[in-house]
């Protein structure tokens, strides 16, 4: 095998290397941010009021 090969795959690896890392970034952040976006809407719902507190059963004696 040729060295311009070597040379090609050796980048190639680096540039997969770098894309699989920022793939993963993104989706890390797009949860991050749904996470965010659901508890804030768990929480302006708690404080309007619109949704009803659970009461926790009472343990028999």
């Amino acid at each position: 095998m040729s060295d311009p090969f070597f040379a090609a795959l050796d980048i190639g690896l680096v540039f997969a290397l770098a894309l699989g890392l920022a793939l993963w970034q993104l989706v890390a952040l797009k949860r991050g941010l749904r996470r965010d976006r659901e508890a804030a809407a768990r929480s302006s719902a708690d404080e309007d009021g619109s949704r009803p507190h659970r009461i926790p059963p009472v343990p028999d004696a």
